[in-house]
């Protein structure tokens, strides 16, 4: 019997229920389709959303990897038609515009984590879980309360995506999950060199080197072929560590604001791995903010902030600090946030920085 009230407690808005929901209303011949992020958090949302559907013998017609920004769901929405749409670990909810562009398009739910849009009006077809409980594990307890297939070989994958996530040290459920399967893990640094801590490391070395090809590593891990992605976790990890001596003599110090500040352009998009890592085992009692020049989209820049002591609210600072930029987005949780704003506004944006931390 499905256990529905086992993780209520975890839910900020929507229930397990709404899931079932609205997947018991597909039928065979609707046009499926999946939105996920590209990190492995939403890699693995994506497998275990597609492992429920084929569970019904429905067929998943598309899978999408986006990253956050401004117009992103509106040229999603343009390019793409569907019956029922899945959205996993994107906050579209922050997104009124698009959102409400593909709820005309088709049916929508969105799994997700990150803290709800408190302005949004329509939060129908909307499941919302505390910012520690990743949308992967979200998505694992679905599947095994609702008895859609056996979950246990998906459970190393699952501990994967926790540990990339940083949920693992953030709730005691999250770290009893993963030492119930792998009883070695301590709950300390060592977990990243322990086996679902390497696991979850190349899935997101490999996600940054094959970038924009998710789809190629998407399809390795769903073949459980791990073994495939050692060559561009290696080029990834040696370029991380020559980036996190640059950071160390480089970035701008701040020591009254507890901040340090890098603007900068590595070779790959390993901004958002650099400052996860800087943050949680270098400067873990400071904010992190590291700034990069957008790939796909022009005299833009990219914000990755981080600050692991939970004391300040990363997400709400991001967005004080661009309110009035035309074309950007900022939010997040409040240990880990991002955003994208255009480059004339670097040196506002750092002052307005400086006021609010």
């Amino acid at each position: 019997m499905r256990d529905i009230g086992k993780r209520m407690n975890k839910y900020i808005l929507g229930s397990e229920q709404v899931f079932y929901d609205f997947v018991n209303s597909i039928s065979k011949k609707d046009k499926i389709g999946i939105v996920t992020h590209t990190d492995t958090d939403g890699l693995v949302s994506g497998i275990l959303l597609q492992k429920i559907l084929e569970s019904k013998e429905l067929k998943v017609n598309f899978i999408e990897f986006l990253n956050y920004g401004a117009d992103v769901l509106k040229e999603f929405s343009e390019r793409n038609n569907y019956d029922f749409l899945f959205i996993c670990d994107w906050n579209a909810d922050q997104f009124h515009y698009g959102l409400d562009l593909l709820r005309k398009k088709g049916k929508v739910l969105i799994i997700d984590h990150h803290p709800l849009d408190e302005g949004l009006e329509d939060r129908s077809g909307i499941i919302k879980t505390e910012s520690n409980y990743c949308s992967a594990h979200t998505l694992f307890d679905l599947a095994k309360n609702g008895e859609y297939f056996d979950t246990k070989y998906l459970e190393w994958l699952v501990c994967a995506a926790i540990i990339m996530d940083y949920t693992w040290d953030k709730n005691p459920d999250n770290f009893y999950f993963i030492q119930s399967i792998y009883p070695e893990v301590k709950k300390d640094n060592s977990i990243w060199e322990s086996k679902p801590g390497k696991i979850g490391k190349a899935i997101a070395n490999a996600l940054i080197y094959y970038s924009p090809d998710i789809k190629r590593v998407y399809d390795l891990v769903l073949k459980e072929d791990i073994s495939s992605l050692d060559e561009a976790d290696k080029i990834i990890r040696e370029e991380i560590a020559v980036w996190i001596e640059k950071f160390k003599k480089e970035a701008e110090n701040y020591p009254k604001k507890n901040l340090y500040f890098y603007y900068a352009n590595p070779k790959y998009e390993i901004t958002s791995t650099l400052a996860s890592i800087v943050s949680g085992v270098y400067f873990n009692n400071s904010s992190i903010i590291f700034l990069s020049d957008k790939k796909d989209k022009k005299n833009h820049l990219k914000i990755d902030a981080r600050n692991q002591t939970g004391n300040i609210d990363l997400g709400k600072i991001l967005k004080k600090c661009i309110l009035g930029f035309e074309d950007s987005s900022a939010g997040g949780h409040v240990r880990a946030s991002g955003g994208d704003f255009p480059k004339k506004y670097m040196k506002e944006f750092k002052k307005r920085l400086l006021e609010n931390l």
